[in-house]
């Protein structure tokens, strides 16, 4: 007896996010989308996060270096002063 195959769903583009500190030095997670973020008390916090929301995939949590600062400006439509 022949059984219906089940067509899978395409699979959904990766969405990364990104790990770092914003100028007030709190630890901060934005998506690429600017449609997900916050701020966490640790870095391991945020990393939690991040790859909670990613379902744990390899390469979609980024952690900026230390010299880099993430805003969450763009979560909130404002844009970062010049």
């Amino acid at each position: 007896m022949a059984s219906a195959i089940q067509p899978k769903e395409p699979p959904q583009p990766l969405n990364h996010f990104f790990v770092g500190q914003d100028n007030r030095g709190c630890w901060t997670v934005r998506d690429e989308r600017n449609l997900v973020g916050g701020c966490f008390v640790s870095k391991d916090a945020a990393i939690h996060f991040a790859r909670h929301e990613t379902n744990n995939a390899p390469g979609a949590v980024i952690c900026m270096a230390e010299s880099q600062r993430l805003s969450l400006d763009p979560l909130f439509g404002r844009r970062a002063a010049a």
